[in-house]
């Protein structure tokens, strides 16, 4: 790839009590081979030793300063965070990675790769839960494999959205904006399919089966598989069906990201 015409990619990076993740995912993405990127690190009113792990990875990584943004967010959300990344991000593209990812060194080029194609305003991929059990891992990656993409296609079709990982998908920064940014209302659980609604008017969003993210399991350790599972369905068919996500999620509720 032409170093001198690469679109730049900011990725945003949500961060609310992150300190035993944060280090992983920054060392991961300071190992891409991609060119022009930036990444916007937003603590979102962290009570842990977030802050400090940020700072003390980029003390200990020479160049990571020139790389590396870090930004304070006080009102929770991920969306929050994500719009205050956002308003900050210098890119042409925006790519939204969660704190506990850690992405292989070509995933920034190849999604920037699949966003260039025609009519295509995002793309996205999907999760690998790399710390869950085995059976749980190869299912929620085989059901992310064959059905989500065909879902993807099935809704956006029908102008009813479309399906988008919310850690691990590039938008277009120019339609992003368009469409009026993230919706800081949601706190939580409906933010992906949210921003795939928002963003599906202004093209295709590509759904990448290669795209694989490996993230932590945490959030079925700590709540449930079945509860996380039941969460997400609900806002997906909200949103689908009714135009509006009914979650009522308490914007205090801690629980992991």
């Amino acid at each position: 790839m032409d170093k001198n015409n690469a679109a730049k990619v900011s990725v945003l990076i949500p961060a609310f009590n992150e300190a035993q993740y944060i280090s992983k995912t920054l060392k991961a993405i300071l190992e891409q081979d991609y060119f022009s990127f930036e990444v916007i690190v937003v603590n979102n009113a962290s009570t842990d030793a977030t802050e400090e792990a940020i700072n003390n990875f980029i003390a200990e990584h020479k160049g990571s300063a020139d790389l590396i943004r870090v930004a304070f967010e006080p009102r929770r959300g991920t969306n929050h965070a994500r719009e205050c990344g956002r308003k900050l991000a210098t890119g042409n593209i925006i790519a939204q990675l969660d704190a506990d990812c850690i992405p292989p060194t070509n995933w920034i080029s190849k999604a920037v790769g699949q966003l260039q194609r025609n009519k295509v305003v995002a793309v996205t991929g999907p999760y690998d839960y790399y710390d869950s059990s085995f059976l749980r891992r190869q299912f929620t990656l085989l059901a992310q494999l064959i059905f989500y993409p065909l879902i993807n296609a099935m809704v956006q079709i029908n102008h009813r959205g479309g399906i988008m990982i919310g850690g691990n998908s590039f938008i277009d920064a120019a339609v992003l904006d368009k469409a009026g940014g993230y919706n800081v209302d949601l706190t939580f659980y409906g933010d992906d399919i949210d921003i795939a609604k928002k963003v599906s008017p202004f093209g295709w969003i590509h759904y990448a089966p290669l795209l694989i993210l490996k993230t932590s399991s945490r959030r079925f350790a700590a709540l449930g598989f079945s509860n996380v599972q039941k969460k997400y369905r609900k806002a997906f068919f909200d949103l689908i069906f009714l135009n509006r996500i009914k979650i009522n999620e308490s914007i205090e509720l801690i629980h992991p990201r």
